[in-house]
């Protein structure tokens, strides 16, 4: 069959039960609950321990000095000489400019649009390490929310096989209903302005077959790293 033949049908499909369609959306409720799961006092707690059942790495710090500590020591551990990041002051983590240059670590020009798009894939690929932000932390499933746009490339946190992210108590939120309103009183008709999309990352990147076999890194990175600084 062929694609302008399979498109056809679909389209017949959707006209015919365009309706029931329009009906049950509807009766559906529009809002997200802002949370599933019983309150707990301790928001960050509750992301470490779902984020650390995912497979993940999570540290609790209480100061930029502690974060950059471990900064380096992953960097120190893959033995990157660059890192494909967000633009430092995104990140907002204070003395990491001078952590990177002081190990001589570049930041890759994460810029693949264009004409030399394969090529640019091609040089960036052997670089182990991706440093991003985040814009909200969700504690009930341990997920991180990103918004891409100017000096944050969705690259950032795709890429390569380690993801570093740095984030803030304050960005930390119960449930995703949470953090989608807190997006839309943020942005509002505008968050899809500067950029096509969000990205949830919950855990490393995983999928299994048919036979339920667990990989890890088959659609992104890996590892996850997320350090969560309360000060």
């Amino acid at each position: 069959m062929s694609r302008e033949q399979i498109l056809a049908n679909l389209r017949t499909s959707l006209n015919a039960n365009r309706p029931w369609l329009l009906a049950e959306a509807e009766r559906m409720p529009h809002e997200p609950p802002p949370f599933v799961l019983p309150a707990q006092d301790d928001l960050v707690g509750q992301f470490i321990d779902e984020l650390t059942r995912l497979e993940g790495k999570a540290y609790r710090v209480g100061s930029a000095d502690a974060a950059l500590a471990i900064v380096d020591r992953l960097i120190e551990e893959t033995q990157a000489t660059s890192v494909i990041g967000w633009d430092l002051d995104q990140i907002g983590l204070p003395g990491l400019p001078e952590l990177l240059t002081a190990r001589g670590v570049k930041l890759a020009v994460a810029d693949v649009r264009g004409e030399g798009r394969k090529n640019r894939f091609q040089e960036l690929e052997p670089i182990p390490v991706c440093l991003s932000g985040a814009e909200l932390v969700i504690a009930e499933s341990g997920t991180l929310l990103l918004r891409h746009g100017p000096g944050r490339p969705r690259i950032a946190s795709l890429l390569a096989p380690c993801h570093i992210a740095v984030v803030f108590r304050h960005q930390v939120v119960r449930g995703l209903g949470e953090a989608l309103a807190l997006l839309a009183q943020r942005y509002g008709d505008d968050i899809f302005g500067s950029t096509s999309n969000l990205t949830f990352i919950t855990g490393p990147s995983r999928t299994a077959d048919i036979e339920m076999t667990l990989s890890l890194g088959i659609h992104g990175p890996p590892q996850i790293h997320v350090i969560v600084v309360e000060n």
